[in-house]
């Protein structure tokens, strides 16, 4: 009796060795084949597949940027690897004047060539002039610890502002002194498909934009205090869905800010305000919408404002609609136009 509980402990002992021991090779061929079929190439080398990676461009530390204010913008790339201890040793970036060059790899704007370098952070720009209201796209390609190429990144774009005080077409408008925070409209007409519009205001002390009714931006206390004898911000918005083919109108309201703040210590007797509208259509022709006399202005349902003592605000005076089509403004006044703030400069805001 004790023999056979022996022999019989044997053998279940064997049977379960065996089948351990058969789990285990399984597991162990099926962990092997596909890890070689990821590290070998089929002549039994290593494989080509591409281990350095380029994400998240950047240009002047913006993602796809509105309104760049330099000639030489600055570039920059995040490097991600499966691998430990890779590394860059040499990048190309590609710009181009339109997206078919680009997906052609023909940098006809910069083609920096390959360049040794470790450098993904604030790579200057070496090409070509940029142009005001210009728009670009961009991509770049590394090299690994190894020296082998990676391919380029998803493009990126980058648009520049208002390079030259020339650029500016309309003139500064505003009301009489007496009216503490205007309201300024404009109708006006598209009569074609829209491509592209970019909208360049600078309503100073503080301004609220809207297009059709609809406010533009989040921006509040817009643009930002600086020394306006010096120089003035203004912001720059992609305003192409809020514009269409037909009738449109524009509203403005102006309140002193720190530009005509009551008292002794300001810069300007009243609230102004430039603008302009760059449009291009379909059929490549372009249009602009700027300030001038033509706007109509009134005052509106805030009857005083400062930085000091807030605002009064009388909401039997406010205008419905007065923002969109159709409004009726024929008691309005034109706009008047203002003496320039005796700036140098105007600037890009600081960007979102």
């Amino acid at each position: 009796m004790k023999k056979t509980v022996i022999k019989t402990s044997i053998n279940y002992l064997f049977k379960r060795l065996f089948r351990i021991m058969r789990m285990n090779l399984f597991f162990i061929i099926f962990l092997i084949i596909p890890l070689s079929s990821i590290n070998c190439a089929p002549n039994g080398g290593v494989s080509n597949a591409q281990v350095l990676f380029t994400s998240e461009l950047r240009c002047e530390y913006s993602d796809n940027p509105l309104g760049l204010d330099t000639q030489l913008p600055r570039f920059s790339w995040i490097l991600t690897s499966s691998q430990r201890g890779q590394m860059q040793t040499a990048y190309q970036i590609l710009v181009a004047s339109s997206p078919e060059n680009l997906s052609k790899e023909k940098g006809d704007k910069w083609d920096s060539k390959k360049l040794t370098s470790g450098q993904s952070v604030n790579v200057v720009y070496q090409g070509k002039e940029l142009a005001s209201g210009e728009k670009c796209w961009w991509k770049v390609r590394v090299w690994d610890k190894d020296g082998k190429a990676g391919a380029f990144s998803e493009p990126a774009t980058f648009e520049m502002g208002l390079l030259k005080q020339s650029d500016w077409q309309g003139q500064w408008i505003g009301a009489d002194t007496s009216i503490s925070s205007p309201l300024l409209r404009r109708e006006f007409t598209i009569s074609g498909d829209i491509k592209r519009a970019r909208a360049y205001i600078s309503g100073l002390g503080w301004n609220e934009f809207y297009i059709n009714g609809k406010k533009v931006g989040d921006h509040v206390l817009d643009p930002a205090t600086t020394d306006y004898k010096k120089h003035i911000k203004y912001s720059l918005y992609d305003v192409t869905d809020l514009l269409r083919q037909g009738e449109n109108a524009i509203g403005v309201m102006l309140g002193n800010g720190w530009f005509s703040e009551p008292g002794q210590l300001k810069y300007g007797d009243s609230p102004r305000l430039l603008l302009q509208i760059n449009i291009d259509l379909m059929d490549s022709s372009t249009t602009s919408i700027k300030t001038d006399e033509n706007w109509k202005i009134s005052s509106g349902p805030i009857v005083r404002n400062s930085i000091w003592g807030g605002e009064t605000y009388d909401a039997r005076l406010e205008k419905t609609g007065w923002a969109d089509v159709g409004y009726d403004d024929s008691g309005w006044d034109n706009a008047i136009v203002k003496e320039n703030p005796g700036v140098k400069d105007i600037t890009i805001n600081a960007r979102d």
